[in-house]
């Protein structure tokens, strides 16, 4: 999960125009809604060609929670952050319908990490084969929505307030709260800790996105390993190129410059799993400048 600014991306002009289609229906869910026995309302707008296509761009055809690539082979589900229909564990709420079609509302998710689902999850110091060996259980958002303070009920409450435990990346930067664990060649994410104990966000958003599950821990554990590969072949440009003379250093020093940035380019945010290989790459160029700081500072004059 990475920091996605919103402000990039306009807002669909279904949901933004004063007399667009989020417009009216908001108008006609709070006639619905009036009525204290009325059922869930039957939200459209949000579903809009203009939405779609908003939201694909803003978070790069990727989900806003995961990072996955999946609309190769299963559709790409509309989230509503605040949920529409309900809250889990709220008795008497009926969601956060008026902000059904509010776009500041709207993230684009794989299915996964939306709907229900049974999954075998990882825990921090697993190997692949004790993953494999848990317990299906359900996790996925579905309409849990937990919050640190006062509930929203209705319009003009005041959900800035609420303080959500979920990270929404448009709103908090999540690279704040969560962490990535590597060992056995697992790609694990994992909340920060300080003096007070685990990161509530980082915890609870892990823990409802199912965010280490087994599908999502191999595909980053491929995606672990190619990186892996590439500072190997960083690596040994660079010790070629320390023992090469000087008339002949030109050359592993090119090779060196094109993996690096392959390696930059792969933590580029429009690529798959970004804040995996971003954290990567800064862990990988620290240790990288402690021990060819001189031949690093000298790529960009042979490239």
């Amino acid at each position: 999960m990475r920091y996605v600014d919103r402000g990039r991306v306009a807002p669909p002009p279904s949901l933004s125009d004063p007399d667009g289609a989020g417009a009216r229906e908001r108008a006609s869910a709070e006639a619905h809604y009036r009525d204290p026995r009325a059922g869930a309302y039957k939200f459209k707008a949000y579903k809009g060609d203009d939405v779609k296509q908003a939201l694909r761009t803003l978070f790069d055809g990727k989900c806003a929670y995961c990072e996955s690539r999946h609309e190769s082979t299963s559709p790409a589900d509309i989230e509503h952050y605040r949920p529409k229909a309900g809250v889990v564990g709220e008795v008497g709420h009926r969601g956060y319908w008026w902000l059904a079609a509010d776009w500041s509302n709207l993230l684009r998710s794989c299915i996964s990490c939306n709907r229900v689902e049974g999954h075998r999850i990882a825990a921090v110091g697993m190997n692949a084969a004790q993953i494999a060996a848990q317990a299906t259980r359900n996790a996925g958002k579905g309409n849990l929505f937990p919050i640190a303070a006062a509930r929203a009920f209705q319009p003009g409450d005041d959900c800035d307030g609420e303080d959500p435990l979920l990270i929404d990346p448009t709103r908090r930067d999540p690279a704040a709260h969560l962490r990535w664990h590597v060992a056995e060649d697992l790609s694990l994410l994992a909340p920060r800790f300080d003096d007070r104990g685990a990161d509530a966000y980082g915890e609870r958003t892990v823990e409802i996105m199912a965010l280490n599950r087994q599908a999502l821990v191999e595909a980053r554990s491929r995606h672990l390993q190619r990186l892996n590969e590439l500072l190997l072949d960083l690596e040994e440009a660079l010790d070629e190129a320390a023992q090469a003379d000087p008339a002949d250093i030109a050359g592993p020093l090119r090779r060196a410059a094109r993996k690096l940035a392959s390696l930059h380019a792969a933590a580029a945010p429009d690529q798959e799993f970004s804040a995996m290989a971003r954290a990567f790459v800064e862990d990988a160029q620290q240790r990288l400048l402690a021990r060819y700081r001189e031949l690093i500072g000298a790529i960009g004059a042979a490239v």
